[in-house]
């Protein structure tokens, strides 16, 4: 008789081992995965950052060489802008730590915030000091955004 229960509860307890087992390999699948999701999201957002501000700079370069913007140029910009903004909604929607979902808003609105730089009159290629200085300070801060969100996905 003590054989018989000793071994019901040795399969008892071989099947409950195997149904945990079974639940933290899952587990650990699923938290890969998400992980992957929230890399493929860092990585679409940062492409679309990069996409603006390349665009950004390119009409600023035009203007310092006197051409007028275009409404093909800025019709690319405003792509490009809800392009970073569909991708940070994509980021903010798969990411659940708050340190990332905060380090991709700095990323995505430094890109974005360029916009906002009052560009005045253009002498010699070049703008105001004030205008000048707000335009580094803005590369400036859209360059480290994009560098700290890089750096903590890779983190992670």
């Amino acid at each position: 008789m003590w054989s018989t229960v000793i071994a019901v509860f040795g399969t008892l307890a071989g099947a409950a081992l195997a149904g945990l087992t079974a639940h933290w390999t899952d587990r650990r699948a699923r938290a890969a995965e998400h992980d992957q999701q929230v890399r493929d999201a860092a990585a679409q957002l940062l492409a679309a950052s990069l996409a603006y501000r390349e665009l950004f700079w390119l009409q600023t370069a035009d203007i310092r060489n006197g051409e007028p913007p275009s409404r093909d140029g800025r019709a690319a910009v405003y792509r490009a802008r809800s392009a970073v903004t569909q991708a940070f909604d994509r980021f903010a929607l798969t990411a659940t730590d708050p340190d990332l979902v905060e380090a991709a808003t700095e990323a995505a609105w430094s890109a974005i915030d360029l916009s906002e730089i009052a560009l005045d009159e253009v002498r010699d290629q070049r703008f105001g000091d004030e205008v000048e200085a707000a335009l580094v300070a803005g590369r400036t801060r859209s360059r480290d955004a994009h560098t700290a969100l890089r750096d903590a996905v890779r983190a992670r």
